[in-house]
């Protein structure tokens, strides 16, 4: 400060004494001010911990009951026939041959009782409780054109290494009239058994059935959230959310046009 301005300070001063502080009482002042400030700055910490935690508890009970919202829906099979069920009855279709590519471990001839049942595999299944034809369904010339009326498979696509083949096959396979549902995996973790490849959106696997009508193209979020780590050398290590949490199926049904384009 200059000695002009001490001097106006010191003028003022002598003429209102009631402006000059004492030493002591300046330094109680900053002191209560300081302490006044620290405490603010502990109850705004409290606050914001507490907020976090409030925050953090409520994420944990959204995970929790997302996660296990899964459990309470519709079971995954019970979805997948019954989407089958109304696209075979949109399609008045009520009998015939039926398909399954895939069949052998866990066939679902039980479910349409109506329909002669055949499984295609890769490989035959000697003592399996169903007729399983070996044969590739990207390329199975053996199989005459127009065979079945009912074509189906349920976590087979995203294991077939050249769907589009597979595709054109099962449209050649279809008499007119016919019907193929296929249900596989928009968003799942990998898992090679034996092999690993695809995932589909909607579109997608609607875009590789080109010649036929569609009757269904659809995401299945049922079990979004639900908790998939896999098991052995397909397991997903688990982190704040627990594991595997995207989860989205993707259905699809075609009917073979009358006069079929692809006959």
């Amino acid at each position: 400060m200059s000695i002009r301005h001490r001097l106006g300070a010191a003028l003022k001063a002598f003429s209102d004494p009631d402006l000059v502080i004492a030493h002591d009482t300046l330094g109680d002042l900053v002191d209560a001010r300081i302490r006044t400030a620290l405490e603010n700055h502990r109850l705004d910490a409290e606050r914001q911990r507490a907020a976090l935690e409030t925050e953090g508890a409520q994420l944990a009970a959204d995970i929790a009951r997302d996660g296990n919202a899964w459990k309470s829906a519709t079971p995954r099979w019970d979805r997948v026939r019954d989407m089958t069920r109304a696209a075979l009855a949109r399609a008045d279709l009520s009998a015939g041959r039926m398909l399954e590519i895939g069949g052998r471990h866990n066939p679902r001839n039980a479910d349409f009782p109506e329909f002669e049942y055949q499984a295609l595999d890769l490989q035959g299944a000697p003592g399996a409780k169903v007729d399983v034809m070996s044969g590739d369904i990207t390329d199975c010339p053996h199989i005459p054109d127009a065979s079945f009326d009912f074509i189906f498979s349920f976590d087979v696509f995203e294991h077939i290494d050249k769907p589009w083949l597979a595709a054109s096959e099962i449209t050649r396979l279809l008499r007119p009239g016919g019907v193929t549902v296929h249900s596989t995996l928009f968003a799942w973790r990998y898992h090679p058994c034996p092999i690993d490849y695809w995932r589909y959106t909607a579109e997608g696997l609607k875009s590789l059935f080109g010649d036929l009508d569609c009757l269904c193209s659809e995401f299945d979020e049922t079990e979004r959230r639900r908790d998939i780590r896999g098991q052995g050398g397909n397991a997903v290590t688990p982190d704040a959310f627990g594991g595997w949490r995207e989860n989205i199926r993707v259905n699809y049904a075609g009917l073979k046009p009358a006069l079929s384009r692809g006959a």
